[in-house]
């Protein structure tokens, strides 16, 4: 059995060789790469890989538990991966953005998701896998789903302003629909199953920070609600008998 470590070099030779051009989809004129296929990319590879979502403690936060994000001091955010090979490691920072790529105050749980993947993939990026998608983009961020639906570096003619002006407005605030719910709930139970919470008061915390969204389920989708709590109960009970 051979005792010599690897380097960084070999781990970019071999990432960087993949070629994931067979595992993307083109979205308006945007190369995506799922968090889930690169992730598999990554496993073909080196198996031992490891990944974290580096939680912090905000001096500030009305509660004494950690959270899964970065408070700024302007009030923005955002998430900080790393990923571990062996003796090798990596760590990636991402803010926080909503559908236009705007920074987030007080992120709900389906952003928090959201980011972190996508700051996961381009931690995998910074060992070489998938390097290629992000060679000449616009801005070092991550092309996804949302991201798709806003297409970077197409420049608006002067005389398209207004109409850019009055999409802007018309998206301003969510449509809490029966879809938003969904996508919601699914976001939330996506996060807290994640890892990124490992006490009750972690999970307290993460209720007290989506409360306002929590409050729009309880009015308008009390079964999502439901849904919501009874996956937290469970996920208390499980770390309460540890």
């Amino acid at each position: 059995m051979s005792d010599k470590e690897l380097t960084y070099g070999e781990v970019w030779n071999t990432l960087k060789a993949v070629d994931v051009s067979k595992h993307t989809e083109e979205k308006m004129n945007l190369t995506y790469l799922s968090w889930s296929r690169a992730f598999s990319l990554l496993m073909d590879n080196y198996p031992q890989a490891q990944y974290e979502f580096v939680n912090f403690s905000n001096s500030d936060d009305i509660t004494s538990g950690t959270l899964p994000y970065r408070l700024l001091p302007d009030g923005t955010t955002e998430v900080h991966t790393r990923i571990t090979i062996d003796n090798l490691v990596r760590e990636m920072r991402l803010p926080i953005m909503d559908y236009k790529n705007n920074p987030v105050v007080n992120p709900h749980a389906r952003q928090v998701s959201d980011n972190s993947m996508r700051c996961l993939v381009k931690n995998m990026a910074m060992f070489g896998l998938g390097i290629s998608v992000f060679t000449g983009m616009a801005d070092d961020t991550l092309p996804d789903e949302a991201k798709d639906k806003q297409p970077k570096g197409k420049k608006v003619p002067a005389k398209s302003a207004p109409v850019k002006k009055e999409i802007t407005e018309e998206k301003t605030e969510p449509t809490f629909d029966k879809d938003w719910a969904e996508i919601f709930v699914d976001g939330c139970i996506n996060v807290i199953d994640g890892g990124m919470y490992k006490t009750r008061q972690e999970i307290v915390t993460f209720y007290k920070e989506n409360s306002e969204h929590i409050g729009v389920l309880k009015d308008k989708f009390p079964q999502h609600k439901k849904l919501l709590d009874d996956h937290i109960k469970e996920f208390i009970n499980k770390i309460t008998e540890k």
